[in-house]
């Protein structure tokens, strides 16, 4: 049995110092028609630019409020369509949808989970980067171009994580990072958008500030973020590369210590990728088929998922089963509902995993997190 795992926390000392000095200062620097924040907020985009290669980095209170910036910054309207995938977060799909366009639910690829499938031609793409892995972007990002769409990154589970030439969340026109407190780099609430377009960069500027900068008649809302959130992050970001390799190398402690089991497959990690492990992801793998024939059919049911689940939780080790069912099962989000098979099996059947950006993990948690996946493999598998 393995004893409680201690929550992870990125925060240190240096943030509480960073709190202190921004509480002599105005906790907003923004004042009315100014395109940008105060010190704090402007320390913090300007670092963000830097650390991801961006020509722009535009501080928000939330990644959600970050991907509506985007969406009216596109010029999304009632009577567009705008693809996302199924399985992702809420808000991915929900954001977009308040310009008054309508969602076109894509199904997902099996290795990493990234956007595949059908898209509407001219329909702007909303990909996530899921669970710490880079979606195809370079494909989609080029798939876009040749169509003169769109290509938005929800970026909120992946920051620093690598798709061949660049940085998750700078690979397509705009990208939206979350620092939630349930992200590894984190200030509470707060969101950052990125893009290298000079003209969308205004455009999101303006939408989080009431549009009072605009010279384009642009109305916006109250998305900004203050300067305690900002001074915070900003620290975060200093740290950020420690941070996430702390994750990488428990996350890799945690798969040395399980090793191989037939029947279960590892995380994939991509050609020239870098998975940042917000989660690990696990799944069922059983194929059924000869050996000189082409079936390759997957052969699980939710009934041993859910014990193999449960033999692991009765060691000590805190595992969720499926991720979020596919959005168009939630009844917001119905009346656009397609078939999205792969996302359905995941979520139903295969799919499990363990939520690493949550726990601090010790050396030897980890050998008994591995000694807990084999003995609920002999028992299930």
């Amino acid at each position: 049995m393995i004893g409680p795992l201690k929550p992870f926390s990125s925060i240190e000392i240096d943030e509480l110092r960073a709190v202190e000095y921004a509480m002599h200062f105005p906790l907003s620097g923004y004042l009315a028609g100014m395109e940008r924040g105060g010190d704090r907020v402007r320390e913090l985009e300007d670092a963000w630019t830097k650390a991801f290669h961006v020509k722009h980095a535009i501080a928000c209170n939330s990644a959600t409020s970050g991907l509506l910036a985007t969406a009216f910054a596109i010029g999304l309207k009632s009577g567009d369509r705008f693809a996302c995938p199924a399985m992702t977060m809420s808000a991915t799909c929900a954001a977009p949808m308040f310009t008054g366009a309508k969602p076109f639910f894509c199904d997902v690829e099996d290795e990493t989970f990234g956007l595949t499938g059908e898209v509407p031609h001219d329909a702007p793409i909303f990909v996530t980067n899921l669970f710490g892995h880079p979606a195809k972007l370079h494909e989609l990002r080029r798939y876009c171009d040749e169509r003169d769409t769109v290509l938005i990154e929800d970026n909120s589970q992946s920051p620093f994580a690598w798709d061949g030439e660049g940085f998750a969340g700078t690979i397509g026109h705009i990208g939206v990072f979350s620092l939630n407190i349930h992200k590894p780099i984190q200030c509470g609430e707060g969101g950052i958008i990125t893009t290298n377009d000079d003209h969308l960069a205004q455009r999101m500027r303006a939408f989080i500030n009431h549009g009072e900068h605009s010279g384009e008649g642009i109305i916006g809302l109250n998305l900004r973020m203050p300067e305690v959130c900002a001074a915070i992050a900003r620290v975060q970001l200093r740290r950020g590369e420690e941070i996430i390799q702390g994750r990488i190398d428990q996350a890799t402690a945690i798969l040395a210590a399980i090793g191989d089991i037939p029947g279960l497959r590892r995380p994939i990690v991509r050609n020239r990728c870098r998975h940042v492990y917000y989660t690990i992801p696990f799944m069922f793998e059983m194929r059924v088929g000869t050996a000189d024939s082409n079936v390759n059919v997957f052969h699980v049911d939710a009934k041993r998922r859910a014990a193999f689940c449960a033999a692991l939780r009765d060691q000590g080790v805190p595992i969720v089963e499926g991720y979020v069912d596919p959005l168009y099962r939630l009844p917001a989000f119905a009346k656009w509902a397609r078939p999205c098979p792969i996302a359905e099996d995941l979520h139903d059947r295969r799919l499990f995993y363990f939520e690493n950006c949550q726990y601090d993990v010790t050396p030897e948690q980890a050998e008994q997190i591995g000694a807990a996946f084999r003995k609920a493999a002999e028992m299930v598998l």
